[in-house]
């Protein structure tokens, strides 16, 4: 997808000067495997949103694990871990796959919220999605037995259980790798036993 598309669809602008604009300080990026958007602290300068690929957000516990905190897998997914812009990052954001991503100065958006105040719906959208997307995660990691969780995952992530390994997985979902193969193992059997039938 293009820019200029992205920003049509995304942030529903159609004023050729808007969006020329917006053309002329947009950043496209590529992202090998393994390279970061941010680190966990750091203080962004710039509003990224994915356009292909796959990141994942994590931050690591008190004992120093790698916990799995999100992941952007669908084009105009904001690869953001705060809420408001500027402020430091809540957590570390890298790409899981081969990604391209779209950065646009921060300072930027501001100033045409500010410019265009009809563009505060299209944030708030933006936050409101994230918000609704955070708590959904949060009430099915605690009200959810392992099995609902992971059938959860494969509803709500469709296809991310074949490009996301099984680690990255169980940490998201609060479980150990044993516990998700086993559920693996589970699923795949009662499929077979249907098929059989």
């Amino acid at each position: 997808m293009r820019a200029e598309e992205f920003y049509q669809q995304f942030f529903q602008l159609s004023d050729p000067v808007e969006l020329q604009r917006l053309m002329e300080i947009t950043e496209l990026q590529h992202l090998r495997k393994g390279e970061l958007v941010c680190r966990e602290g750091e203080r962004r300068s710039k509003v990224t949103f994915l356009l292909h690929g796959l990141l994942r957000g994590y931050f690591l516990d008190a004992n120093g694990r790698d916990i799995t905190d999100c992941f952007a897998f669908q084009c105009g997914a904001p690869a953001m871990a705060c809420l408001a812009l500027g402020e430091p990052s809540s957590i570390t954001i890298e790409a899981i796959a081969e990604s391209d991503v779209l950065n646009l100065p921060i300072q930027a958006v501001l100033d045409l919220l500010e410019q265009r105040p009809e563009h505060y719906r299209v944030y708030s959208e933006f936050l409101l999605k994230a918000l609704r997307t955070h708590w959904e995660v949060k009430t099915i990691m605690y009200q959810y037995p392992a099995l609902q969780r992971y059938q959860w995952f494969l509803r709500a992530y469709p296809g991310l259980s074949e490009q996301v390994s099984g680690k990255h997985i169980a940490s998201f979902l609060g479980m150990t790798q044993v516990t998700l193969s086993r559920l693996r193992r589970t699923l795949r059997e009662e499929q077979q036993e249907q098929k059989d039938e």
